[in-house]
């Protein structure tokens, strides 16, 4: 494999486009322990920079070497530029270190913005459809709670399409049921569909027939009250029905 070089890990600093946002412990330790036992097995890759070396793909694999004491690397050095940078760390960071979808996306995001690139001229240079590009890319509007449930594998990819149905006041809940239940991806679908469904009801319900009825109750009760009665009313909306108290004082 040509220009691979052993490096001083002290030359080698981070790259400031790494997709992947977070370095477990026990993975890392893992890694490790594997590399001790048989060796690195794929060269990080790099760029030079100023006196020393950038990181373009392989942190985890730098991060283990750290960790195991160890003073230099192996790694193929590359001749490129800001922007190529950023993007071969996003390409071989995907093919190579198994980035959660939201790395990914954010990744994705980052390059469309200072490359000034389509969805579709992306696409193509990560070897997807620009429809896959569009659902990560559609992550990125969870909440960053949840976008961390993502990015730490509570959540699944397919977990996180399913909760960009539900209305955001509600994100989070229905995603803590979800994680505390352990749902399939399935039963979490079928779970946001029959949320969903009932709102919908709720929502049609009352605001028809139903509607018309609570106005005109509040509006005996706003009478009630003109006339110089002590009342109070209250509303409750319930799966199938509403509630209407109005109390009055002796």
């Amino acid at each position: 494999m040509k220009n691979v070089e052993t490096i001083d890990l002290k030359l080698i600093r981070p790259n400031r486009s790494q997709p992947r946002l977070a370095f477990y412990e026990k993975p890392l330790q893992e890694l490790a322990d594997s590399i001790r036992e048989n060796g690195l097995l794929q060269p990080i890759v790099v760029r030079r920079s100023g006196d020393g070396y950038e990181l373009i793909a392989g942190e985890r694999r730098y991060r283990a070497h750290e960790l195991l004491g160890y003073p230099t690397i192996e790694a193929i050095v590359l001749e490129k530029n800001d922007d190529e940078s950023a993007d071969l760390a996003l390409i071989e960071n995907m093919q190579r270190e198994d980035l959660s979808a939201i790395e990914e996306a954010r990744a994705m995001q980052h390059i469309l913005e200072t490359r000034n690139l389509t969805q579709a001229e992306l696409a193509k240079q990560l070897g997807y459809r620009q429809s896959t590009v569009a659902n990560k890319l559609r992550l990125l509007r969870l909440a960053p709670e949840l976008q961390e449930d993502i990015a730490r594998g509570a959540l699944s990819e397919r977990h996180a399409r399913a909760l960009l149905k539900v209305s955001s006041e509600f994100q989070e809940r229905v995603a803590k049921t979800i994680i505390e239940k352990n749902y399939t991806v399935k039963e979490a679908e079928d779970y946001i569909e029959n949320l969903t469904n009932y709102h919908s009801r709720k929502e049609r319900g009352v605001s028809n027939n139903i509607r018309i009825g609570m106005n005109t109750m509040k509006k005996a009760y706003e009478l009630c009250r003109q006339s110089g009665l002590d009342a109070s009313y209250s509303e409750t909306e319930y799966a199938g029905e509403v509630k209407i108290v109005v109390r009055f004082k002796k």
